[in-house]
């Protein structure tokens, strides 16, 4: 019994390991830029807590009076 199972599952993979190899596709494109002629756009570095303000941790207060003390911001 388990050699009539192991023969029906090593025939098909001892079948297709003789078989020819597929031909790989053509990746040309992917290292080809998409507009020759225009140059890439160079990046510089951008800071990434250029905007932060600091917040000490407060007591509570009044939500209306939090709300009007950052509406400015």
């Amino acid at each position: 019994m388990t050699t009539k199972l192991l023969a029906a599952g090593a025939l098909p993979l001892a079948l297709a390991a003789c078989s020819a190899a597929t031909p790989l596709p053509d990746t040309s494109f992917v290292v080809a830029p998409a507009a020759p002629t225009v140059a890439a756009r160079q990046t510089g570095y951008v800071n990434p807590i250029r905007n932060y303000t600091a917040r000490p941790v407060v007591d509570p207060a009044d939500w209306r009076q939090s709300n009007q003390s950052q509406e400015g911001l």
